[in-house]
């Protein structure tokens, strides 16, 4: 297994087999389940079988740093995160990661940089569960423009956390997260 101490108490399957995603659903539905690892030798017939089960949808979403080396995050249903959100039809990767972090965060000028990393995981709408892939980037912005968190997406605040704070942000954050932060070269103490 790839050695990841983020995903440390994870539950690890290795292969893209049926019996493996089953066991993976099962677990998860546990209360106290941080998450389920699983491992292949192809990562296309890992995605290939997870979209056999679960529909796809592609997201878009950026590392935001500013000239004092802050991170833009925002705050939601209980947790920090990082601005993300779904690929319009018609729409580039790029202009949904930069349309989607001016829509969270109300910041009117974002400039794009590098591809960082892609994250995959469950989740639900309306009763029917998704593979969400999110295509992750390293952004700028100006420190001083105002932010305004999207409240229609339940945002409640929108931050620049600086590196002494991050730790604690990310106590109350997703494991994938962590995983994006320390891909852009983000200290990650949490």
């Amino acid at each position: 297994m790839t050695k990841r101490p983020i995903s440390a108490g994870y539950l690890y399957l290795k292969g893209a087999f049926p019996r493996n995603f089953r066991l993976a659903q099962k677990h998860l539905e546990k209360a106290f389940s941080l998450g389920v690892v699983i491992e292949d030798i192809s990562i296309e017939t890992l995605k290939t079988e997870l979209i056999k089960i679960y529909p796809e949808i592609h997201a878009g979403g950026g590392v935001v740093s500013n000239q004092d080396d802050e991170i833009l995050m925002i705050f939601r249903r209980g947790k920090w995160d990082l601005p993300k959100g779904k690929l319009d039809e018609g729409e580039t990767i790029e202009a949904c990661a930069v349309r989607e972090v001016k829509e969270e965060t109300g910041l009117t000028k974002v400039e794009i940089g590098e591809k960082i990393t892609d994250t995959h995981h469950i989740y639900a709408r309306e009763g029917k569960q998704y593979l969400k892939t999110t295509h992750w980037f390293q952004m700028q912005a100006d420190k001083e423009l105002p932010l305004f968190p999207q409240k229609e997406e339940n945002i409640l605040e929108a931050k620049w956390i600086n590196e002494k704070s991050l730790g604690f942000c990310l106590h109350l954050s997703y494991e994938a997260i962590k995983e994006v932060l320390a891909s852009a070269g983000k200290a990650v103490k949490s």
